[in-house]
């Protein structure tokens, strides 16, 4: 009977110390109660030194490890430093001097090199490298790509002009050629599912009201080409962007009218075509949301000059594109002034940017319904989201010192359901251990389970300008494709004007160098 009553008393020590550990996510931020948009708090805030202000710390996914690319005054990479966004501790990664410019992330977060007939796979979590041998035919040029998961590589080959010549499938686990896709003349350039099991590339050769999209299986070997009907204009066949998705196997084709969305096996649906709207990038922080540009009342979106379109960002609104049901969900007037959108939240009700002016500038978050505004850092950031978007990564140089970069991380206070904030806690918090027990939270079906387990004792320790003419669609696409070869990989960007700061890719946050048009993890357009 004693032992009875004792058992049920730990039972109930560990259910009332996870109900207090969890009460405080069933009420609201208090850092909403002045209004419907949340201010940041900050958390963390850590310093490091760099050889230049061209250095700068970039990263994939929702890791708290990033990477430290750093560059001398030449803009020439001298090393690439794993920083753990935790405790601000940093550690060299070991790489050839030779392979530095070859290093790319993964989507994963990981980073991988090609050293000699070796790709190189780092591990941020447990500091590891992993040499696979490639021993592939040798071309003009050689790119490497890694799967998400780091199960494959792709080894894309091209010849002096940069024309494609084969694609090699290997897997990593045993590191055999699986498949090579033979490239078709009319190929641009080439992208794939997360898994790897897909290869995408779009025909140059496309008749105008169709977009093509040829899908090589890299699991049997065998080609499809998918088509869809778009308008029959100068623009809308001419695909600039493959982009996949960061929640499910679909991808997304867009140019500056078209957003196109297919699903895994290439299968395409156009969500919008026409005048009135303009695709500007995919969030990686939220659940299937595109950022748009939208016309606004009698003003053109693009303004024509000698047979070019440009983007009339001043008078367009900013909107957010529902990509499961392919509506607009909120669209207001653009709220950033001279500055710029870097991300949106999980549900796209928040809008993470930078605002500027002729006298100022402030990182801020901005309700995307009403365009409400909340200023959380004057500092010239370099912004995202992480963890989702319940955190905010803030990146900036030293005013006084161009040489000290500094790194904030906030809170963000964007509220969430319980159920989605349980969810969180558990996965940064698993196992509690309250009152001599230990208590794991599963979520199955929806339903929140807890199991109370009592902890044994035991003797065991526990142990991220002339106008030149337009070229063709194809040479366009080779331009972009070189560009993102050319261009070192995730390097910072040398300013216009010396006093400015280095560039990054607002997409993800990556270095770009001074020439790069594309960003060369995500491949969106730099501006």
């Amino acid at each position: 009977m004693f032992k009875s009553i004792q058992k049920s008393g730990r039972i109930a020590a560990v259910a009332i110390g996870l109900i207090a550990a969890l009460s405080p996510l069933a009420a609201p931020p208090a850092a909403l109660a002045g209004g419907s948009v949340p201010t940041p708090e900050l958390e963390k805030s850590y310093s490091f030194k760099t050889s230049s202000d061209y250095s700068g710390i970039g990263k994939s996914g929702d890791s708290m490890f990033g990477y430290l690319y750093d560059y001398d005054d030449d803009a020439n990479l001298k090393s690439i430093v794993l920083i753990n966004l935790n405790d601000g501790s940093s550690s060299p990664i070991a790489i050839p001097k030779k392979s530095l410019d070859s290093a790319y992330r993964t989507g994963n977060n990981q980073l991988y090199w090609v050293d000699g007939n070796n790709v190189v796979v780092f591990s941020p979590e447990n500091q590891t490298q992993t040499a696979h041998p490639i021993n592939s035919a040798k071309y003009a040029h050689t790119d490497a790509t890694v799967s998400n998961d780091g199960k494959r590589a792709a080894v894309e080959h091209y010849d002096y002009e940069y024309e494609p010549k084969k694609v090699e499938i290997y897997d990593l686990k045993t590191d055999k050629l699986i498949q090579t896709y033979q490239s078709n003349k009319d190929d641009s350039w080439y992208s794939y599912s997360k898994d790897m099991s897909r290869l995408y590339t779009l025909p140059d050769n496309t008749d105008k009201g169709v977009v093509s999209l040829r899908v090589f299986n890299c699991d049997t070997g065998s080609t499809e080409l998918k088509t869809v009907n778009v308008k029959k204009d100068d623009r809308s066949s001419d695909i600039d962007y493959i982009t996949p998705s960061s929640n499910s196997d679909d991808i997304y084709l867009s140019n500056d009218i078209t957003l196109i969305k297919a699903d895994h096996d290439g299968n395409m649906s156009v969500l919008f075509n026409d005048y009135d709207h303009s695709p500007d990038f995919y969030s990686s922080a939220s659940a299937e949301l595109f950022s748009i540009y939208v016309k606004n009342g009698s003003n053109d979106l693009f303004e024509e000059d000698d047979g070019d379109y440009y983007l009339n960002e001043k008078d367009a609104g900013l909107g957010v594109c529902d990509l499961n049901s392919g509506k607009v969900i909120s669209s207001i007037a653009f709220p950033f002034g001279n500055g710029y959108l870097n991300d949106i939240s999980h549900d796209g009700g928040i809008l993470l940017g930078r605002y500027s002016d002729d006298d100022r500038s402030s990182a801020c978050l901005v309700d995307a319904q009403t365009g409400a505004k909340s200023e959380f850092d004057s500092h010239l950031c370099n912004l995202r989201f992480m963890n989702g978007d319940r955190k905010i990564l803030a990146t900036y140089f030293d005013e006084n010192d161009s040489t000290t970069l500094h790194v904030n991380i906030y809170k963000s206070n964007i509220p969430h359901s319980l159920p989605d904030d349980v969810l969180y806690f558990v996965q940064t918090h698993l196992p509690f251990v309250i009152g001599g027990g230990v208590a794991i939270v599963l979520i199955i079906g929806g339903a929140i389970v807890i199991l109370c387990i009592r902890k044994k004792r035991t003797r065991t320790a526990n142990g991220m300008a002339a106008a030149t003419p337009k070229p063709q669609r194809k040479q366009r696409r080779r331009q972009k494709r070189a560009q993102l070869n050319v261009a070192v990989p995730t390097a910072p960007g040398m300013p216009a004007n010396p006093t400015e700061p280095a560039r990054f890719c607002r997409h993800c946050g990556t270095p770009l160098v001074p020439e790069a048009q594309f960003c060369p993890t995500c491949g969106q357009k730099v501006d």
